[in-house]
């Protein structure tokens, strides 16, 4: 519904309805309950609604609010929603189809935010798709969000690839965890494609624990097997620390020995010692770009469906080895 035709229900001028939902003293107060009242039954309250209160509230779903990325986001997201007039609240579906269910049926039935934005988080059949839905890094094909937005990993993943084959290093391996499969994926397709058809991760290791406690315990068991690849790539960079405490605990050496990369790029990585390398997702326009889309959708305004972010690979010292 436009202005223009909430105000020909309400039998006023588009100027009186503007009016009348920026609370000017020019409309009286039977006016505005009349046209406030047709807005609401129309379901357009919110979209043209203009006071000292928040136009829409958005919920944010995210995985979990233990890592640095997603604590990041949030904050980028709370400052870009905020520069839009709009209201945030954050919710956690921990890594639990169920709970993500859950949720998006809460917010169905009751229809407490004006929009959802799912962070690395899949849409279930079940939902109905009433509420404007961004996806930022979606991760399955299944069913699509008003709005998609893309993290472009993999384009990095194959420059840390180039990288370490410019300095004649094709042995690399993945350290991750159970939630992490997807770019040890991206690594695997990444190596077969610039290494060779043949190549794979030299070798793998998936960490019982995370963060850098998974980190340290993957890295000391791939020591003590006694076959440790001349680079790894880090599913986090939290892992990538506690691979690097490892490291430094049997005296091997970064980067001399060992290459290393992670991901996210969280801050403490430009001031590890060595400074470690990652992909940097691109926090902050991220959430501008999903903030920018889904407010429009809401507002009736054109907005982009299908965005894509690039990650750019920031090196530092642990790849410093390689020209």
């Amino acid at each position: 519904m436009t202005l223009t035709e909430l105000a020909r229900l309400a039998y006023v001028s588009t100027s009186t309805a503007s009016k009348a939902f920026s609370m000017s003293p020019e409309v009286s107060e039977q006016t505005r309950n009349m046209i406030f009242d047709i807005a609401k039954k129309h379901g357009a309250f919110k979209k043209f609604y203009r006071s000292e209160y928040p136009n829409c509230v958005i919920a944010l779903i995210c995985p979990e609010f233990d890592s640095s990325y997603y604590s990041a986001l949030i904050s980028a997201f709370q400052e870009s929603l905020s520069s839009l007039n709009a209201e945030l609240t954050v919710a956690s579906w921990d890594f639990s189809h169920e709970s993500i269910e859950k949720l998006l049926k809460y917010y169905d039935k009751y229809q407490t935010v004006d929009g959802i934005i799912l962070i690395n988080s899949p849409i279930p059949n079940t939902h109905s798709g009433a509420i404007p839905t961004v996806t930022v890094g979606r991760v399955s094909q299944g069913v699509r969000g008003d709005i998609d937005i893309t993290l472009d990993q993999i384009t990095a993943v194959r420059e840390a690839v180039k990288h370490f084959k410019s300095a004649g290093v094709t042995d690399i391996g993945f350290i991750g965890d159970k939630y992490t499969g997807r770019r040890e994926k991206n690594l695997r397709a990444a190596i077969r494609e610039i290494i060779g058809e043949g190549a794979d991760i030299a070798v793998s290791a998936k960490a019982e624990e995370r963060f850098e406690a998974g980190g340290y315990a993957a890295m000391s068991s791939i020591i003590e097997s006694g076959r440790v690849p001349r680079a790894i790539v880090c599913a986090y960079d939290r892992i990538a620390y506690g691979v690097m405490r490892a490291a430094a605990d049997n005296g091997i050496k970064i980067p001399e020995e060992l290459l290393l990369v992670g991901f996210d790029d969280a801050p403490a990585s430009a001031y590890t010692t060595p400074a470690l390398s990652s992909i940097n997702h691109s926090i902050k326009e991220s959430a501008e770009a999903a903030s920018r889309a889904i407010i429009s959708k809401i507002r009736g305004e054109e907005y982009d469906s299908d965005i894509t972010i690039s990650c750019p690979l920031v090196i530092r010292e642990s790849m410093n080895c390689v020209k």
